[in-house]
């Protein structure tokens, strides 16, 4: 069963129709992720933007870090 469908435009681009963007609760801040199945389908995800913010906080090193030696080992 086919729950919508999407015209490709002249460059490639689509829409994602309303019915998807309803149920997968998607808006402006979502980008769509493509990937191929092993059997070669395509795949789709969609996920919020990342942004600085959303980053902040999200990896711990275990080690100690320096911002000032890490800036100065980027020149040697």
């Amino acid at each position: 069963m086919v729950l919508a469908t999407s015209k490709i435009y002249g460059n490639y681009q689509t829409s994602i129709p309303k019915e998807i963007r309803k149920r997968c609760n998607i808006n402006k801040d979502y980008v769509i992720e493509w990937d191929l199945s092993k059997d070669g389908r395509p795949e789709i995800n969609f996920r919020k933007k990342r942004n600085i913010k959303n980053l902040i906080g999200a990896f711990h090193l275990e080690e100690k870090t320096n911002s000032v030696e890490l800036k100065r080992s980027l020149y040697q």
